[in-house]
């Protein structure tokens, strides 16, 4: 199945969107990523060094005073002690929240442990100097050097691992802001790719069609009626090729039909002013002066000619008048019996001597119709002599009426003949203009006009016109009237 043009652009430039939100989701959240770590470098991990450092300061700061207080044991010394130990353990807590991995908090909670203990043998050793007890003073500066020394390594490496951390981290966002990159790169290149590509296929589609189509249109106006062949093109594109065609097939038919005009009107025309020319010429030079009978023939035969031409041309016009609309019907409430009854009789001559029965099945009454009789007198007429012509001596030919009823009532009129039938070919034609078969022993006669007459006079009547017919076996042509 071939996709429109509209439909074509929305899928390609959907495919487009698809893209640029898929690009436009990914960034988002690798950006969220990217700031979820800026976040947890600059709170966690930084804040961890940053602090980790200020409690080795005070560490170091805080021992400074303890050994200044146990030297000159001034109270103001261990007071400064006392302070640091305060910011101390608040540092100790915000750190405490920081450690975000169980070896930090493990490294943690062990120089959390020490840094108590090294309080502790502070303070006893206090309680030692105030009170003037004797104790081993190298004995604790040896304990309170070993826990330092431990304090200070689990701090370091609390250091080095909130280091660690957020270089791992900074290497992750560098990876991630390069992967975005190269993602955003792509996507755009795609988004360009398929637009240029999607325009390309688009335009050359409709383009080649159009070239094609303008091309056959200036060989229309040299007179030159082929159709497009067939081209892939978008369906929109497909329609405007096949209203083409069916332009060209129209243009075509006309040109035909123009030509079987001139040749069917020149052929009409051409024979009776023939014979009238003939006639008059030997009336002018007098060949049957001495013969008044011959004379009186010549002049009924320029009157019959006369009534030919008059009626070939009144065909010409009615026809013309009926394709342009402006046929005048005068239409008013009767019984279509008389009607039928009165041409046939005006026929029954032709077919008495012709030897064809010519039978009329009617029923007894039927319901009014709203008509034009002169123009229904016509279409009788035309079905009616037509059925004499193209049927042999001997043969029957029966016009017959009925009320039917489908969705409406309406009267059906036939008229059937045992003639030679219509080819297959030309059954759909027959209600063309000039169109005529030639199957028959007369069929050279006439205009071509009388069907296609019949059919407009029997639509204004808002009627249906048709024929059946089989070859060798006659036909028969039907047509309706709604009743009134």
């Amino acid at each position: 199945m071939q996709l429109t043009i509209f439909k074509r652009l929305t899928l390609g430039y959907l495919a487009i969107m698809l893209l640029i939100i898929f690009m436009g989701v990914y960034v988002t959240i690798k950006l969220n990523e990217l700031n979820r770590i800026a976040r947890a470098v600059i709170s966690v991990d930084s804040a961890a060094i940053g602090l980790t450092e200020n409690l080795l300061e005070a560490l170091f700061s805080q021992v400074g005073f303890e050994k200044k207080y146990l030297i000159s044991r001034d109270q103001d010394f261990y007071q400064k002690f006392r302070e640091i130990q305060e910011y101390f353990s608040k540092d100790l807590e915000r750190l405490g929240s920081l450690m975000d991995t169980s070896k930090k908090k493990r490294l943690f909670g062990q120089a959390t442990k020490m840094y108590g203990h090294y309080f502790s043998l502070v303070k006893e050793e206090s309680i030692f100097m105030t009170n003037g007890q004797d104790y081993s003073y190298e004995e604790f500066k040896e304990k309170k050097g070993e826990i330092v020394d431990d304090i200070n390594r689990k701090l370091r490496e609390i250091i080095q691992m909130a280091r660690l951390d957020r270089d791992k981290k900074l290497q992750a966002s560098s990876r991630i802001s390069s992967r975005v990159l190269k993602i955003a790169t792509v996507t755009a290149a795609l988004v360009i790719v398929m637009g240029i590509l999607i325009s390309f296929f688009n335009t050359r589609s409709i383009n080649n069609p159009i070239r094609v189509l303008q091309e056959k249109t200036k060989e229309i106006s040299d007179g030159k009626f082929e159709e497009v062949p067939n081209i892939s093109s978008p369906p929109e594109i497909k329609e405007l090729v096949n209203a083409f065609n069916l332009m060209c097939k129209r243009l075509k038919e006309l040109e035909q039909m123009k030509a079987d005009f001139i040749s069917h009107v020149s052929h009409e025309l051409r024979t009776p002013l023939t014979s009238i020319k003939g006639a008059s010429s030997m009336l002018l030079e007098g060949v049957f002066l001495s013969m008044p009978e011959k004379q009186n023939k010549l002049l009924t035969i320029i009157e019959e000619e006369c009534e030919r031409l008059i009626e070939s041309v009144n065909s010409i016009l009615d026809l013309s008048c009926m394709e342009a609309k402006m046929m005048d019907y005068y239409f008013r409430e009767c019984q279509l019996i008389p009607v039928i009854q009165e041409t046939v009789l005006r026929f029954a001559p032709i077919a008495l001597t012709s030897r064809i029965d010519l039978e009329l099945k009617l029923p007894p009454d039927l319901s009014l119709v709203k008509i034009d009789e002169q123009r229904i007198r016509q279409v009788i007429e035309n079905l009616l002599g037509n059925a004499l012509k193209f049927t042999s001596e001997g043969g029957r030919v029966i016009i017959s009426a009925a009320l039917k009823r489908n969705r409406k009532a309406y009267v059906e009129v036939s008229v059937s003949d045992t003639g030679c039938g219509i080819p297959k070919g030309d059954l759909k034609k027959i209600f063309d203009k000039f169109k005529r078969t030639n199957a028959g022993r007369k069929a050279a006669g006439g205009t071509g006009l009388g069907l296609s007459i019949a059919k407009y006079i029997i639509a204004a009547h808002g009627g249906e016109i048709w024929v059946e017919s089989e070859p060798g076996k006659g036909s028969t042509f039907f047509f309706t009237l709604p009743v009134v």
